[in-house]
């Protein structure tokens, strides 16, 4: 049941948000054991631990990968093991031009250096703004992980 919550909250979040901003094309693969070393950020918590974890990608290092409109935020929850993928985009801030403004501030806080917008229930696969009036959601992917592959693309 909250599988099937989860995926129309996330479902009616992308369709929310395609009104404002434009898809992007997503084609990602990698393993959970390596990213964080051989794609992404290496300061991270790792994608792969037992108590969550996330990843952020800036730009893929491999030909026909596609990773959104500026990187993604690959995250694990500590609590089910699922993971979530999402665009690196500011809701808020895409439209002033702005590139690469969304970092992790914890392991489940993820803010806009720019605005300073926060998104605390990433974790849930949700993404949706926590501070402000919570209108703005960042753009999810869908997210599958078969063995130790972690395969990231569009609805």
């Amino acid at each position: 049941m909250k599988l099937v919550f989860t995926i129309c909250l996330s479902l009616f979040s992308v369709l929310l948000f395609a009104e404002e901003l434009e898809p992007a094309k997503v084609s990602f693969k990698c393993n959970i054991h390596t990213v964080n070393k051989s794609e992404g950020q290496q300061t991270a918590w790792p994608l792969d631990g037992d108590f969550g974890g996330y990843c952020i990608i800036w730009k893929s290092k491999h030909k026909n990968e596609d990773v959104g409109h500026m990187g993604l935020l690959l995250y694990k929850d500590s609590h089910s093991g699922h993971f979530y993928a999402y665009d690196m985009i500011c809701p808020m801030c895409y439209s002033q031009g702005v590139t690469q403004s969304i970092y992790m501030e914890t392991n489940l806080v993820a803010r806009c250096k720019r605005c300073y917008g926060a998104w605390q229930n990433i974790h849930q696969g949700t993404g949706n703004q926590t501070n402000y009036l919570g209108e703005h959601w960042l753009v999810t992917y869908k997210a599958e992980l078969k063995g130790d592959i972690l395969y990231i693309s569009n609805y």
